[in-house]
């Protein structure tokens, strides 16, 4: 009997833990949107972006996961401008980060913040958005804009 309970509490365990893994890891909760980066007010850079829009987004953003396709990221939105801090806890891969104004301007950048690095990554300005995409996959400058359609979000 012994030998029956440790496998049967050892299998509760790794079903609740392979869940909880999952579950936190899962992106289905976060919206698609197709965004473009506007350069000399010119559109290129097509983006598949994933919105972070509540807090609990937010607080997750892209941990715990393996990858990041190309031309994706994630947006964070807040309802005002702050100052915002970010840091690359549990985040497997680096990133570049891009602070934007309530207008979708790029004020500010953060390029190639480590992955699973607990520094905090505060930007200077108050900022509405930031972009997060893989780091070196975009040569975004200061000026540049993120054109999105927010209908339905």
């Amino acid at each position: 009997m012994k030998t029956l309970i440790k496998p049967f509490l050892l299998g509760i365990f790794l079903t609740n833990f392979s869940f909880y893994t999952f579950a936190e890891s899962n992106p289905k909760s976060y919206k698609k949107i197709v965004c473009k980066m506007e350069i000399n007010k010119k559109l290129s850079h097509l983006l598949s972006i994933e919105i972070a829009d509540t807090e609990e987004k937010r607080s997750h953003g892209l941990m715990n996961r393996n990858e990041l396709k190309p031309n994706s990221g994630m947006l964070f939105i807040w309802k005002e401008s702050r100052v915002r801090n970010f840091w690359m806890k549990n985040t497997f891969f680096d990133l570049d980060l891009f602070f934007l104004n309530k207008h979708g301007e790029i004020v500010e950048f953060y390029k190639n913040a480590r992955a699973f690095d607990k520094t905090n990554i505060k930007s200077r300005e108050k900022v509405m958005f930031v972009l997060e995409v893989k780091a070196g996959e975009h040569d975004f400058k200061l000026g540049n804009k993120l054109i999105c359609n927010f209908k339905g979000i």
